[in-house]
């Protein structure tokens, strides 16, 4: 409940319907994790489809701020490294929770080069 608030204050009382119901969709997600795919490879647009894209938004160009992949704005760096620490830990205080315990450090890091993608800027 503390994220929602602490979305809800980023985001104004407009948005905390949306926000309500997008956390309670992602609480369902997170309870259901994807199957395994085959060792040695991962299938990085189906673990962003079940756990990403209720915040994200399926092309990354999510309506709600700072969680945009596709407008070019990258508040916690955009590199590889970067990007695969936010996945992996998170960031505190936001929605953005740490997917360390959830995933391995292979989908991580093809994680964080899927949603490199969704920003056309970025190489």
């Amino acid at each position: 409940m503390r994220v929602v608030r602490a979305i809800a204050w980023g985001i104004g009382t407009a948005g905390v319907a949306l926000v309500m119901s997008l956390s309670a969709t992602a609480a369902t997600t997170m309870q259901d994790p994807p199957a395994k795919p085959a060792a040695g490879k991962v299938d990085a647009a189906e673990i962003y489809k079940t756990r990403c894209q209720v915040c994200h938004s399926a092309d990354g160009n999510s309506p709600m701020p700072n969680m945009s992949f596709a407008d070019g704005v990258w508040r916690h760096g955009s590199t590889i490294k970067e990007v695969t620490n936010t996945i992996t830990n998170g960031v505190p205080a936001t929605a953005m929770m740490p997917f360390k315990t959830q995933l391995s450090p292979a989908e991580i890091s093809a994680m964080a080069r899927f949603v490199r993608k969704f920003d056309k800027k970025l190489k």
